[in-house]
């Protein structure tokens, strides 16, 4: 019914890159060039909010996320308030500018470049057969949706196939870049840099792979066909199939996702604690209050 509220991707892609690489030249301008280092940074920002603006529709009408409309509802008014704090006073500088920096640079040209996109997604589509293979679990992987994706899992049940595509958002790929962002863009040694950014991309790589499988086995196995008319009512699906599938990934795996990447970032802090400043500098471009996080950080840093 509100088909007509989703941008098309293109737009977003083109956002996408404009403030990454606005975000870049403001990063390698700000030893020489303050003033237009900052200029570029604040018009980083505006394009950013305009962003998640415009995914927030296809979020919540196209892929029916809950959680990820609730966070690009959230990051809208953050970065429009670190744009507008950045305009308005000269004293106030954001680090988080750096990481986003390298988030899009790790990220866009999977998202945007066809052949490391299929390369990536065939990659962890085929990681994720061996292991509901090795559970077991008949299933055959086949081809995706679009030309050179052969990402697809088909289960074949009581004659009725299941069949689901992994797709770039479920490689891992955007939390791993979150991370890779914040670790970067701290003033620490290359090791230690080199060290928190290969447990974390590890990590998430791995479990991610679980929650694939776990997603492709509950839809295929048609494990969650609970409440059908309500999540019917919800999602406006025409299949009541799907309603396994709707469960498995955008309720359980999302929200345990959320509480995995909080653990991963707790980790983190315990070997980089520089991270606990980033964080300081987002919960005041949210709330607007400053908060001491290394006092309440202090103990995993000491044992």
């Amino acid at each position: 019914m509100f088909d007509f509220l989703v941008s098309p991707i293109w737009i977003t892609n083109i956002l996408a890159w404009t403030f990454t690489i606005l975000f870049l030249i403001s990063w390698y301008l700000e030893s020489f060039q303050k003033s237009l280092s900052r200029k570029l940074n604040i018009i980083s920002w505006f394009l950013f909010g305009l962003f998640w603006l415009l995914l927030i529709p296809r979020f919540a009408i196209v892929m029916r996320s809950p959680i990820e409309s609730a966070l690009s509802i959230l990051a809208v008014p953050i970065c429009f308030r670190a744009g507008y704090l950045l305009f308005s006073d000269q004293k106030f500088n954001i680090d988080l500018s750096h990481a986003i920096a390298v988030m899009g640079a790790v990220y866009l040209p999977f998202e945007t470049i066809n052949s490391f996109g299929i390369f990536l997604i065939n990659t962890v589509a085929q990681h994720v057969y061996f292991i509901i293979i090795g559970l077991g679990v008949d299933v055959i992987l086949t081809d995706g949706p679009i030309i050179g994706h052969h990402s697809g899992l088909l289960f074949s049940r009581e004659n009725h196939d299941y069949l689901t595509h992994i797709v770039l958002a479920c490689t891992g790929l955007g939390s791993i870049t979150i991370f890779l962002g914040l670790i970067s863009s701290l003033s620490i040694t290359p090791l230690r840099k080199l060290l928190a950014g290969s447990l974390v991309s590890i990590s998430i790589y791995l479990l991610n792979l679980i929650r694939n499988a776990f997603i492709a086995i509950a839809f295929g196995e048609q494990w969650f066909q609970w409440f059908i008319s309500p999540v019917l009512f919800i999602t406006q699906y025409d299949d009541p199939r799907l309603v396994s599938f709707f469960i498995a990934d955008r309720v359980i795996s999302q929200s345990l996702t959320v509480l995995v990447i909080m653990a991963l970032l707790l980790i983190c802090i315990r070997i980089v604690p520089e991270i606990v400043d980033l964080l300081e500098e987002l919960l005041y471009l949210l709330t607007k209050k400053h908060y001491d996080l290394n006092s309440a950080f202090e103990p995993i840093f000491k044992n």
